[in-house]
């Protein structure tokens, strides 16, 4: 093998460990918009070449190349119910958004909160539980066109997780259901993404694009103790934090505001010692407090997301 046939094999098995799954497609742009990223860093050789991979493998089209202060697609909030539920009104958020239900009233909301408990049949929700509801519910629509994918540092159980006060009481379960649902997904050739470690940038690009938005797991732990919501009512006492190590909580990301009073919202809200001057901030819908929107820094929202127990999971929904 020649030196150019081994760079070429090396680039093919690197793709194929960010490309783990096709699946469906994501109808939605990533890149259009290179020419005007003044609210997000540029993105460097290796994310486009990355991106620009996945989006030929998904087919991902392209759409008008402008920009406004708020590139943020328009959700109806939903405030979870129990500790436990947040995963569960993410996803009503997203179906309701992509049944253009944005009407359903308070019944119709409880019933199909009901519904989705009896699916899941479980109280300590992962990432995979929820795409397999988010499929069965796609599935019940014939109509709807819809795309998403999972991407994830990890598809499986990591066996460390069982020393997190978050994991540990359910574990067990957890563990043997989990499994068995990653091995459903694998045979159903659902949208799964594995990534080492997904560029930020590369998550920002994708939610500032019109129509596209994503279901994050953060560590609400670091979320809340470096965020100050005391200017808004909690919907619950979201999840036991007596443990301080960890504690999963999922919001739906749905864009990026450039607006200056967003973005000192997002800041005075911050409690880090950051003194980072930003020109964007992250725009969420968080199902465990009052809010309908929320600002959130992009250090705050990325040191969240990385924290151990969450995978780096997201769930990117195109419509």
């Amino acid at each position: 093998m020649n030196d150019l046939e081994s760079d070429q094999s090396t680039n093919n098995q690197t793709m194929k460990y960010f490309i783990d799954a096709v699946g469906q497609k994501i109808k939605h742009l990533i890149l259009s918009n290179a020419d005007d990223r003044s609210n997000i860093s540029s993105l460097t050789e290796s994310e486009v070449a990355i991106l620009e991979q996945i989006i030929d493998r998904l087919c991902i089209r392209c759409v008008n190349n402008n920009t406004t202060r708020r590139e943020v697609t328009p959700i109806r909030h939903i405030n979870q119910v129990d500790t436990w539920d947040c995963g569960l009104a993410c996803i009503q958020m997203v179906i309701n958004w992509l049944n253009n239900n944005c009407n359903a009233t308070q019944e119709e909301q409880e019933e199909q909160r009901r519904w989705m408990m009896d699916f899941v049949k479980a109280k300590s929700l992962w990432t995979i539980d929820l795409i397999t509801l988010l499929q069965n519910m796609l599935d019940l629509n014939s109509n709807n066109n819809s795309t998403y994918l999972f991407c994830s540092n990890r598809f499986g159980i990591d066996e460390s997780y069982n020393n997190l006060h978050y994991y540990k009481d359910a574990f067990s379960e957890d563990e043997i259901r989990v499994k068995r649902l990653f091995d459903n997904a694998e045979q159903q050739n659902l949208p799964l993404l594995q990534v080492s470690h997904m560029s930020f940038n590369v998550l920002i690009d994708l939610v500032s694009r019109e129509n596209v938005v994503a279901i994050v797991l953060l560590d609400n732990t670091i979320f809340n103790q470096q965020n100050n919501t005391s200017n808004a009512k909690t919907a619950s006492n979201i999840h036991d934090q007596s443990d301080l190590s960890y504690s999963g909580h999922y919001v739906v990301l749905c864009g990026v505001s450039r607006d200056k009073n967003d973005i000192n919202i997002a800041t005075m809200n911050s409690q880090t010692d950051d003194s980072e001057t930003y020109s964007y901030c992250l725009v969420i819908k968080n199902p465990g407090i009052w809010k309908e929107t929320q600002f959130v820094t992009p250090s705050l929202f990325e040191a969240s997301w990385r924290a151990k127990g969450t995978d780096e999971d997201i769930i990117l929904v195109a419509k």
